[in-house]
């Protein structure tokens, strides 16, 4: 079998940070710039398409495209120190055509996922978004969504991903030096399709069946969809089949950088399969895709520039109304003494005083309508006073007046403010009628004195005597010195305390004295952390201080000599220039030398916790050996034989269990990587969420969950 197919680059027995730096590292830096992103994995199942984009959780340098990715970005974002750059993180998967919010807590499961469109752009309202500021906290979202995908076993793959799914980053950067009302707002998606699968070579059954059946037709739906696109002469694309095109609609020939990797199973039995992803991937090559840098702009910004901008076309329109000789048109709101004298001249316009009035511009037309339309209401409102008291009209036949009086005469409550203005009368209703009022006195009247008391009246009678309110207490209970116990009998061992002490001067000496040494290094380190940041603040603070006397250096002259000077600089703007540039530099360099302390000082914390809890398992065992009976027989104490002779000799090679010897291989592969650090620490905060917080039964979406990310080994 003969068959050819196309492609940018082969990869074979390749690692994943050559995949990455040659498919994907682009896309990250197109990101930040603005530009949208797609990183897709497609082929058959079992082919790699999952270790490719999420990698191996087992070794730190396999890990995919997606931590490594996280990692690239939040390095750039520290680089960019003109620039404040927002992360969010969502994930979600596409499970038998419903889609599942990956990220959600217990209490938002129930909430239904829907794609909808807004502005050209396909967004799915009512999933999970959330900050994350720096590396660590990425990866710990990663993770939680990791051990919420369904997955399943077959045939041809012990964990195949039994659904479509997709972790999308969206980077929303400012400028920190230009008052610009305009901002980038950009998404990096990397989808990890679901593989293609042949139900008589994967022996699905039941409900395992049922999802390769789902795969299987939303696959198909994708490859409609990357064909109706590649074709130009096809005027309508089937988008809208399945959640999975719908979801991707702007990644496929729409505004997004999309590389799609295809993964292939180099082996005979698997030829069909290959073939199949290769003649897919030559389609996908044909989409022609028109990326665009994603420019928002900022409305409480933007309204700021549009009113420096209509500030200064009325200065310009004010500077050329004086050459023109017209220097009496105002471009300001009429004032009341403007607006009486416009009306006088209508007036003697139109009494005939006046032929003609002359027009300045487009707002005194609006201005003359305005008092035009005043006079007329006036007029006849004029009018129709003199009908009224030339032919004695009554306007009081609807009865209103008549009406507001006889409501002035009622029995309120209330009264009326002198100052102009009622405060209201309270209805008939709301008073209390006499009979009623003597009725409640009454009553109160026949109550006994301790009802009134009871209910709230002052108590005048005496109070009662001690020996009536107070019972007898019991004397208090005083044994004798000699019922008392001692604390220790003289045969019993130590306090713990006590012991622990002798220990760290005796056997644990070594490993105490390893545990004050990094305890000293580790405050050393926290206090030379301190200091540069104190330093880095007041970089910061000279940094700030010196734009604004820039600004204000630069505003005054070009207030002075006009706005030809704005792109000119004289010599003290220059200095201050030289300087801000120093300072900025000097900011960087500080920065990145704390980020370096902040490593050092993550990595001694853990040599002196690993210190701390080995000197207390070696008291532990010393304490069970020396004082703690074994059987019929007590091992002497303290005070028969010195604790070096009771104690057995460590032997020369250590047996170690399996967290200890993790735990030094991971110091060792820390101290070769430590960008290393915050995969680690997000790992381990996985593991311990998914011993201290099980899932809750009930929530499992498919047949099988994936496991925790699992113990790390060395490279």
């Amino acid at each position: 079998v003969s068959t050819q197919s196309t492609g940018d680059r082969v990869f074979h027995n390749a690692a994943q940070d050559s995949v990455y730096n040659n498919c994907v590292s682009q896309i990250v830096d197109k990101a930040l710039d603005g530009y949208n992103g797609t990183v897709m994995a497609y082929g058959q199942t079992g082919a790699g398409k999952t270790f490719t984009i999420t990698g191996s959780t087992e070794n730190f340098q396999e890990r995919g495209m997606i931590p490594r990715a996280l990692s690239h970005l939040f390095q750039s974002i520290n680089s960019m120190i003109e620039h404040s750059v927002t992360v969010r993180v969502s994930y979600m998967e596409i499970y038998n055509e419903i889609l599942m919010d990956l990220l959600a807590t217990e209490d938002d499961e129930a909430k239904t996922l829907t794609i909808s469109e807004e502005d050209g752009v396909t967004i799915v309202k009512g999933l999970t978004v959330k900050i994350a500021n720096n590396e660590e906290e990425a990866l710990n979202l990663l993770f939680e969504g990791e051990t919420n995908r369904a997955i399943a076993e077959h045939a041809l793959n012990h964990a195949s991903s039994r659904s479509h799914c997709v972790f999308t980053v969206h980077i929303e950067s400012r400028s920190r030096t230009q008052s610009s009302s305009n901002y980038t707002l950009s998404k990096l998606n990397f989808v990890d399709l679901a593989g293609s699968e042949r139900l008589g070579k994967t022996k699905s059954e039941g409900i395992t069946k049922k999802e390769a059946m789902y795969i299987n037709q939303s696959l198909t739906f994708l490859e409609q969809v990357i064909i109706a696109v590649a074709d130009r002469k096809r005027e309508h694309v089937p988008f809208r089949q399945s959640k999975l095109t719908h979801v991707l609609k702007n990644s496929i020939g729409g505004n997004c950088n999309t590389v799609m990797i295809a993964n292939i199973w180099g082996e005979s039995a698997q030829l069909e399969e290959t073939i199949s992803t290769l003649r897919f991937g030559t389609r996908m090559m044909c989409v022609a895709n028109e990326p665009l840098q994603n420019v928002h702009f900022d409305p409480v910004l933007l309204v700021k520039e549009y009113e420096q901008e209509i500030k200064s076309l009325k200065m310009e329109l004010a500077m050329h109304d004086t050459l023109a000789n017209r220097s009496n048109v105002s471009y300001e709101a009429y004032t009341e003494s403007q607006q009486f004298d416009l009306q006088q001249m209508i007036r003697r316009y139109i009494s005939g005083n006046v032929q003609d009035i002359e027009i300045v511009n487009l707002r005194q037309v609006k201005e003359i309508f305005k008092q035009f339309r005043t006079i007329v209401l006036n007029q006849e409102k004029e009018i129709e006073s003199r009908m009224i008291q030339k032919y004695n009209i009554d306007t009081t036949a609807d009865g209103s007046k008549s009406s507001r009086r006889n409501s002035d005469g009622d029995n309120g409550v209330g009264e009326t403010d002198g100052t102009g203005f009622g405060l209201g009368v309270a209805p008939p209703s709301a008073k209390l009628e006499k009979a009623a009022v003597i009725e409640t006195r009454k009553l109160k009247s026949r109550k006994t004195p301790k009802e009134r008391l009871g209910s709230g009246g002052k108590k005048t009678s005496q109070p009662p005597s001690p020996q009536e309110d107070i019972p007898d207490l019991p004397p208090p209970i005083t044994p004798a010195l000699s019922s008392i116990p001692p604390l220790h009998p003289p045969s019993s061992p130590p306090t713990k305390s006590d012991a622990f002490e002798e220990f760290k001067r005796e056997r644990g000496s070594e490993i105490n004295r390893i545990f004050i040494e990094n305890k000293k290094t580790l405050g050393e380190k926290k206090r030379s952390a301190k200091d540069l940041a104190g330093v880095i603040n007041g970089c910061k603070r000279e940094i700030d201080s010196t734009k604004i006397s820039l600004e204000k250096m630069r505003n005054k002259r070009i207030a002075e000599e006009g706005e030809a000077a704005e792109n000119v600089y004289d010599e003290e703007e220059f200095e201050l220039l030289t300087i801000l540039k120093q300072l900025k530099k000097k900011y960087k360099e500080n920065h990145g030398e704390l980020q370096c302390l902040q490593s050092d000082i993550s990595y001694c914390q853990r040599l002196v916790d690993q210190a701390r809890q080995k000197l207390v398992q070696e008291f532990d065992q010393w304490y069970l050996e020396s004082f703690v009976q074994v059987g019929d027989q007590t091992r002497p104490s303290t005070t028969t034989a010195p604790l070096t002779a009771m104690a057995p000799s460590p032997s020369p090679q250590t047996i170690e269990d399996n967290q200890e010897k993790f735990e030094r291989l991971q110091l060792e592969l820390m101290m070769e990587n430590p960008e290393s650090i915050p995969y680690l620490n997000a790992k381990k905060k996985m593991e311990k969420k998914a011993i201290y917080q099980p899932k809750t039964p009930g929530k499992i979406k498919a047949s099988v969950r994936n496991a925790p990310p699992t113990i790390m080994s060395k490279v």
